[in-house]
C-alpha cells in the first residue's frame, strides 16, 4: 500500500470518541511511517491510519484510553480506508456529553447481542442520574473488559466468555418482570432502581475474576458480594448528590439480609427480594439447560451435585 495513492471521498468524514484497542507501527511501500489503530465503541469496531508526519499523536497513549478523532474516508487500490486528520484525548466534559455506555469496546465483548441489549436498556432509562451512575461504574478503563468478557461462574451457570453480562441482564429483566406482575403500581423510578440493582448485583466479580474467568487473589480473600459497594463507589458518590434516595435504595438492596448476604439488616423493600429471586432463577435455568444439553429433555438430569427433573407431560 502507498499512502500517497489514497484518494479522499470528500463527502465521507470520520469523527467520534473511541477506545484505543489496538496499535501497530508500519511502513507503506515507499517507506513512510504510519500507525494502524483499532478504535472501538459500544456500536462499532474499526481501523484507522495515522500518518506520523502529518498528525500529532498524544504522548504516552495507552491501551483502552479514550481518543477523540477526526478523519477522512479515502479510496485505496483495494478498499476504502480512514486516514485520521486529528487525534487528541477528550476532556472530561467531552466524555460526560457522550451517550450512556458509548465507550464500552465492542471488540472485547463475546456476546455482542447482549451488549446491544444492555446499551439500549440503559439509554431507555428515564432517570438521567441512573444513566450517569451506570456510566461511572461500567465505563472504567481498568475493569470494563472484565465485565464484558468474564463468565458468571467458574463451573456452573453462565460459565462461558461474556456469561457475566448475559446473567446480569437476565437478572435485571427478571426483577422488572416480578415488579410488573406483583406490584404493577410501582413507579417507573422505582422500577428503574430495581433494574439497576439487578444489573449490578454481581459487579464485585470484576475484582474476583480476570478476563478469562480465573479467580484472582481477591477471590481467595474476599467474597464478590462484599465488593459490590467498592465497585460502585464512584457511581454512588455521584448518586448521593444527584439522587440520594436512589443511592440509599441500591445500598440496601445489595447488602440487606438474604441467603449469602454478609451484613444482616432486615429486608425492608420487596425489590431486594426480587433481585435475590431473579438471581437464583437465572442461575438455575442456565444450569438446567446444561443438565439436559446432551440428553433427551425429560426425566432426571445432573450437573455436578445438582439433580434436575423434567416430567414427560403430554399435551391433551
Amino acid at each position: 500500500m502507498k499512502l500517497n495513492e489514497l484518494r479522499p471521498i470528500l463527502q465521507e468524514t470520520f469523527t467520534g470518541t473511541y477506545r484505543l484497542t489496538g496499535r501497530v507501527a508500519r511502513f507503506d511501500d515507499e517507506g513512510l511511517p504510519y500507525l494502524k489503530l483499532r478504535l472501538s465503541s459500544s456500536h462499532t469496531d474499526c481501523f484507522a491510519l495515522a500518518v506520523l508526519d502529518s498528525i500529532e499523536i498524544p504522548e504516552r497513549l495507552g491501551p483502552m484510553e479514550l481518543v477523540a478523532v477526526k478523519g477522512q474516508v479515502c479510496l485505496g487500490p483495494e478498499e476504502s480506508t480512514v486516514v485520521l486528520t486529528d487525534m487528541r484525548r477528550p476532556t472530561p466534559a467531552d466524555v460526560l456529553r457522550l451517550p450512556a455506555l458509548q465507550t464500552l469496546p465492542r471488540v472485547f465483548c463475546p456476546e455482542p447481542e447482549a451488549l446491544d441489549e444492555l446499551v439500549g436498556a440503559v439509554r431507555s432509562l428515564e432517570s438521567v442520574h441512573l444513566q450517569s451512575f451506570l456510566t461511572r461504574v461500567l465505563e472504567r478503563r481498568g475493569r470494563l473488559e472484565v465485565f464484558l468478557k468474564t463468565p458468571a461462574s467458574q463451573n456452573y451457570h453462565h460459565n462461558y466468555p461474556g456469561g457475566l453480562l448475559v446473567h446480569s441482564l437476565e437478572v435485571a429483566k427478571g426483577v422488572l418482570g416480578m415488579v410488573q406482575m406483583n406490584e404493577p403500581e410501582t413507579s417507573r423510578a422505582m422500577q428503574e432502581v430495581g433494574f439497576v440493582a439487578g444489573l449490578l448485583h454481581d459487579i464485585g466479580k470484576i475484582y474476583t475474576c480476570d478476563v478469562k474467568g480465573r479467580p484472582t487473589a481477591a477471590a481467595r480473600l474476599c467474597d464478590h458480594a462484599d465488593l459490590t459497594l467498592e465497585a460502585c463507589a464512584l457511581g454512588l458518590a455521584y448518586l448521593d448528590r444527584a439522587d440520594p434516595e436512589a443511592a440509599l435504595a441500591l445500598r440496601h438492596i445489595w447488602t440487606c439480609a438474604s441467603p449469602g448476604a454478609r451484613y444482616g439488616k432486615p429486608t425492608a423493600m420487596t425489590l431486594a427480594r426480587y433481585v435475590r429471586d431473579a438471581d437464583g432463577q437465572s442461575a438455575m435455568a442456565d444450569n438446567q439447560r446444561k443438565a439436559y444439553r446432551n440428553r433427551q429433555a425429560k426425566g432426571f438430569g445432573q450437573l455436578g451435585r445438582n439433580a434436575y427433573w423434567l416430567p414427560a407431560l403430554e399435551a391433551r
